[in-house]
């Protein structure tokens, strides 16, 4: 039988992460199954060659060869545009298979399984505002690279930031890249520009005459906007996500029937790579925008928390960020021949790891240097009149724009990134609440190598270790390490903002119907920490500041520095 290896991992994916009884099972990180879609070409011959060379003066580690190769990003020499200066971070393994297992927890084309039916999650919600958050990270990242805004996308019109990401499939053809100030406008794209034109006037004819409260209209958006199966009607909205990747795909002609051989963007785990991806959903997420501006604007009674004040902010002045190095094990990308005779007893092979040379096991890792930050922590002096639960927000946002003008909080509400949102109980009195970036929701520490998930599997099989699951390396979070924007060798301003709210609970209480250490909750209606919209209080346009002004919120000015040397050498 012979199975698409990608299919494959695919759907073998999906099946671990919404079926019941696999519930649990722990895989290696998608870079480390598929290292062809994460590491350039460069990285992936040296390893070949070490292999086809019989890994000669190469030293062993409990009788496995172990080999270190030296992984560069995209703009190793030299950038083919301004953008390609941000390689670093759109380049991210583990921020880039953040959002290949996001499209994993919620397929377009898949409803869920009984009981645990995608919409639960408010699916259509999620999609806009994580696609919304991914955009202004990466406008905050901009920023310490000395970018503006992120540049608009016109598919009549030439884009600017062309991409060569140096990556190759598993058969050897390399990805297809794609010159500057491209035009997409040509004769094998008039029908999708067509039938882009037709939806996005449907789309925009709904968000000028729906009735919709706000929830429900953002719901169905969101649903509409990737076509899914909760789309209140795809054939009339289609999907706008689908078209536009169709749209910049530009593969070129691919085998005896001339199919098209996808390009970055037709693949989730690459997908984060390319600057085109965030014009495009910057255009897509201003249909949201559009829509938010139908609503009332949120007012000082909306924001207003009236028996609490945040007295003062306790938090670092300035913050730290540096380059670190990681070792990531691509030795998947070697390929094996067959074992036949004698094999090495080590404990890989006897496990059932198959990664072997003339029986001996080999581990082949790929060095990275990637965005870290130092761990910091604030506390909150809040004033309450009672006993009460309250939720607390955290977000950081930009202080002034590229060339140095201060940003108005009216032009600026859109570009602030949620770092923490928890539960707090509130005493009478005054509140010393102490939160250490260690412990922010959402963020994860990086995956367990697959040589060591390997290690420790079969130490439970064979003796009275036992296997921990870690929720510090939920699949569905975001790199701890990349929390915060790099900044620069002399500093640069941020601002971090601070809410205390009243605690709405959420229609199902979290974590009451998975449990969060095997288990991201996927359609379990119980993921989220309240009932509050995603986003708040930034959710809706902020056309007067002053609402702002009440004392259950707190901005508070930051500078974030950034040390070029790495730091440590693994």
């Amino acid at each position: 039988m012979h199975v698409n290896k990608q299919l494959f991992v695919y759907s073998l994916t999906i099946a671990s992460l919404h079926r019941d009884d696999l519930y649990g099972i722990s895989f290696p990180s998608i870079y480390e199954i598929f290292p062809w879609h994460f590491f350039g070409a460069e990285t992936l011959e040296v390893a070949e060659r070490y292999k086809l060379h019989g890994f000669h003066n190469v030293k062993k580690l409990d009788n496995v060869f172990n080999v270190v190769v030296k992984s560069n990003y995209s703009n190793v020499y030299g950038d083919v545009n301004y953008a390609h200066s941000l390689a670093y971070f759109t380049e991210d393994i583990g921020f880039n298979a953040f959002y290949y297992y996001y499209n994993i927890d919620y397929p377009y084309w898949m409803r869920g399984v009984p009981g645990k039916e995608l919409v639960k999650d408010k699916r259509g919600e999620l999609y806009l505002y994580l696609h919304q958050q991914l955009l202004a990270r990466y406008y905050l990242e901009r920023l310490s690279n000395d970018l503006g805004e992120i540049p608009p996308f016109n598919m009549y019109e030439e884009y600017e930031h062309g991409y060569f990401s140096n990556l190759r499939y598993y058969q050897g053809v390399g990805f297809p890249d794609r010159a500057n100030n491209y035009n997409f406008y040509h004769r094998e794209n008039y029908d999708i520009v067509r039938d882009i034109h037709f939806y996005t006037t449907r789309i925009a004819e709904y968000i000028d005459t729906t009735s919709d409260d706000y929830r429900t209209a953002v719901e169905k958006l969101g649903n509409m906007l990737q076509g899914n199966t909760a789309s209140v009607d795809h054939k009339k909205y289609g999907s706008l996500d689908i078209l536009y990747r169709d749209l910049v795909n530009e593969g070129r002609p691919y085998g005896r029937h001339g199919e098209n051989l996808p390009a970055i963007l037709m693949q989730y785990e690459t997908s984060l790579r390319d600057p085109i991806f965030y014009s495009i959903y910057k255009d897509i997420i201003s249909y949201y925008w559009r829509l938010a501006a139908t609503f009332p604007e949120y007012k000082y009674d909306d924001f207003v928390f009236n028996e609490v004040s945040i007295k003062d902010v306790h938090v670092p002045e300035s913050l730290f960020t540096y380059f670190d190095y990681f070792d990531a094990d691509i030795s998947n990308a070697v390929n094996v021949e067959g074992v036949t005779g004698d094999v090495s007893s080590d404990y890989l092979y006897q496990f059932g790891r198959n990664s072997v040379h003339n029986g001996q096991s080999f581990v082949i890792k790929a060095r990275q240097l990637r965005l870290n930050h130092k761990p910091f922590e604030y506390t909150l002096d809040v004033i309450s009149d009672k006993d009460q639960k309250a939720v607390v927000k955290i977000f950081i946002g930009p202080k002034y724009d590229e060339n140095g003008r201060k940003l108005h909080l009216e032009n600026n509400y859109m570009n602030f990134f949620e770092l923490d949102h928890y539960v707090v109980d509130l005493v009478s009195g005054v509140n010393q609440l102490k939160r250490k970036s260690e412990d922010f929701g959402y963020w994860i520490e990086d995956h367990t190598t697959y040589v060591e998930l390997y290690r420790k599997v079969l130490s439970a099989s064979t003796s009275d270790y036992k296997f921990h699951l870690n929720q510090q390396e939920a699949h569905c979070g975001v790199p701890k390490r990349m929390m915060l924007p790099k900044g620069k060798k002399g500093g640069l301003a941020f601002q971090f903002f601070f809410m205390v709210f009243p605690y709405h609970a959420p229609e199902v209480e979290q974590y009451s119907t998975f449990d969060p250490i095997a288990s991201c909750g996927i359609g379990s209606g119980s993921r989220y920490v309240d009932a509050l919209p995603f986003g708040f209080p930034f959710n809706r346009p902020v056309v007067h500041d002053y609402h702002f002004d009440v004392p259950n919120f707190k901005f508070h000015d930051i500078k974030i520095y950034h040390k070029e040397d790495p730091v440590n050498v693994v």
